[in-house]
């Protein structure tokens, strides 16, 4: 297995672990991160500006932690999983990139934004901002 997919898998079982046996992480809802997730992504952003990279990967590494913690109180509920929101990610991806997964041909970084704009208006964004 590859590295990375078993630290992925480490941080999963970790987050189910915790769920179960930690009274704090057991209390928690998807609405009680939610300021804890815009407290991190805006550390992300601090580190970003600040060009410190190591500081990146930890806070890349916090908001991973949230989004597996999202997941997993989604799987308790039964709505959702991880493997569906990775799902819908990567099917994403694939949809908004029709000239590497499809037949549509670019000429440069212009032609694929207006691409993009255009497949995310399609799939129903009021505007390219939204979503």
């Amino acid at each position: 297995m590859r590295p990375e997919l078993q630290a992925f898998e480490r941080l999963v079982t970790i987050i189910s672990e915790l769920r179960l046996q930690c009274p704090w992480d057991k209390k928690q809802t998807i609405e009680s991160l939610r300021y804890l997730t815009i407290e991190e992504t805006y550390e992300l952003s601090d580190a970003i500006i600040d060009g410190d990279l190591e500081e990146v990967k930890k806070e890349l590494g916090d908001i991973i932690m949230h989004v597996v913690f999202y997941s997993q109180i989604g799987y308790e509920k039964g709505a959702f999983t991880i493997a569906d929101v990775l799902d819908s990610v990567c099917d994403k991806l694939v949809r908004r990139h029709p000239h590497i997964y499809g037949d549509v041909t670019v000429e440069n970084e212009e032609d694929v934004k207006r691409n993009w704009e255009q497949i995310k208006l399609a799939e129903g964004n009021k505007s390219v901002l939204g979503g």
